[in-house]
Parts: C-alpha cells; sequence; structure tokens
C-alpha cells in the first residue's frame, strides 16, 4: 500500500454532474442578461484574461469558469455575483 492510499477519506462536498450542469447553465444566462447580444465573448475574455474559445464554453453552460475566473466574472458583473451568494445559500 502506497502512502497516498493510507489515511482518511474524506467525502466530496462538491456538486454532482447534474447540479454543475445547472450551474453552469445559470452562469451563462446571467451574463447573457447583463450583457446582451452584442460582444459579449469578448467582455467576458477581457474580464477574465482567457480566450474566447473558453468563453464560448462558459456561455454555452458546458463549463463552470474556475475559481480565480469565477472571482474575476463576479467582480465585474453584479447577476454572476448575485447567482454565486444564491447557489451558495447566502442569499
Amino acid at each position: 500500500m502506497s502512502r497516498l492510499e493510507k489515511g482518511t477519506k474524506v467525502p466530496s462536498m462538491g456538486l454532482d454532474k447534474a447540479e454543475s450542469q445547472a450551474f453552469a447553465a445559470t452562469i451563462a444566462d446571467a451574463l447573457r442578461a447583463e450583457l446582451g447580444s452584442r460582444s459579449v465573448a469578448k467582455t467576458v475574455a477581457r474580464w477574465t484574461g482567457v480566450s474566447d474559445r473558453a468563453v464560448k464554453k462558459w456561455l454555452a453552460g458546458k463549463v463552470v469558469p474556475d475559481g480565480e475566473h469565477l472571482v474575476a466574472l463576479m467582480r465585474h458583473s453584479d447577476t454572476v455575483l448575485a447567482v454565486v451568494l444564491r447557489a451558495a445559500g447566502r442569499m
């Protein structure tokens, strides 16, 4: 048994696949609602410093932005901030 196999197993507290997909779709809807339909991907890419391709995956609701990018989105978007607070049960 390797050293990594020893120890206490901690249950995951993350989102399951369905919850993750729903959260991704909610973030996408929030971005589109706040920014409208013109240049959404370019604006979000500028806010976060990621590629247009990554932003398009976020806007399609396929992927949830990771931590630092989600913080950048919350910094610029009140709608995204509200969605995250609601998902955390803080609002």
